[in-house]
């Protein structure tokens, strides 16, 4: 791994500075002085994301919830979002109105002038090596904020509206990331849980929640018989992939497997899933065909990828 020296930190402070005064949007022309940078972010995150909550929306900004909700209802007084109700009436679900679409084309109008300024003086190849330098950095310092903070792995509890919150999470990434063509059935599960992870008096189903307390991730482990269990519903949203969480999950699981004296592991998954195959393999799993499975494994008709692990192996991959 490269040592980063003193000077090249400074360097990139400076420079960091130095774009963020250039692309500032301090320097927008607005008729209303009232209206903050913050207000302007805002504006663009529910714009990419009508419907967006308020929770939601401070993890994006990385700020908290009862700063986002004055934000957001200083712009609401301003007739620039407008809040709609969804299926939780305790969330406002947010939306930008035909004055707030206005205000936006200001910030992109100016924006792209900035840009388009800028890149008038560097070369196409320049301009590629910019654009992929900075989405790698930006990356770098994500990832290192998440890898450095509190994320708790907790028990599933009997609650429907956190077993509803699962849900979502987990929909969201299988429609809108990745296209699974998932149905109303597909995570129910999770709110029946006590049919498919309660055994031995406990609920053998986690899920992960960041320090702020959104969820993150979830897994859980239905017993196919007194052997082996099955993994379902292993989920990491995209932020927190590769900051150690799916790894605390699959912890979470395999010392529930020891206790309940299961030798093997079993999961059916989809083919589109690439970097969870490789996750699997990584601690110990193989690939085997459908006949292989046991014979009470129940099969999810969108699952094309199956696999098994040895209870033993896998805990030796992960170090536990």
């Amino acid at each position: 791994m490269y040592l980063v020296q003193k000077e090249e930190i400074e360097k990139l402070r400076y420079l960091s500075r130095k774009l963020v005064r250039e692309l500032g949007m301090l320097q927008v022309d607005s008729s209303d002085s009232t209206i903050t940078p913050g207000h302007w972010h805002v504006l663009i995150e529910v714009d990419k994301d009508p419907g967006l909550t308020v929770s939601k929306l401070g993890v994006l900004l990385l700020i908290s919830t009862s700063k986002a909700s004055r934000l957001t209802s200083f712009l609401h007084k301003k007739g620039l979002i407008e809040f709609k109700e969804g299926a939780d009436r305790r969330e406002k679900y947010l939306h930008v109105t035909a004055a707030g679409k206005a205000a936006i084309k200001t910030i992109d109008d100016f924006s792209e002038s900035k840009i388009e300024g800028a890149f008038k003086y560097l070369k196409e190849s320049e301009m590629v090596g910019i654009i992929n330098a900075i989405d790698k950095y930006s990356n770098a310092l994500e990832k290192n904020r998440l890898s450095g903070s509190d994320v708790k792995i907790a028990t599933l509890p009997t609650s429907r509206v956190i077993r509803k919150q699962i849900m979502s999470m987990i929909s969201d990434i299988q429609k809108n990331e990745f296209s699974i063509p998932i149905n109303q059935g597909t995570n129910i599960c999770i709110l029946k849980a006590e049919n498919y992870f309660y055994y031995n008096n406990s609920y053998n189903f986690w899920y992960a929640v960041a320090d702020d307390g959104q969820i993150i991730g979830s897994v859980g482990l239905n017993r196919i018989n007194k052997n082996a269990g099955e993994i379902k519903k292993f989920f990491v949203i995209k932020e927190y992939r590769g900051t150690g969480v799916a790894r605390k999950l699959m912890s979470t699981l395999v010392n529930a497997a020891i206790k309940h004296g299961f030798k093997e592991i079993f999961l059916g998954t989809v083919d589109i899933l690439k970097a969870a195959h490789n996750f699997y393999q990584k601690y110990g799993f193989v690939k085997i065909s459908k006949d292989e499975l046991p014979e009470e494994f129940e099969l999810c008709e969108l699952d094309s990828v199956f696999c098994k692990g040895e209870v033993a192996e896998i805990r030796k991959f992960l170090n536990i």
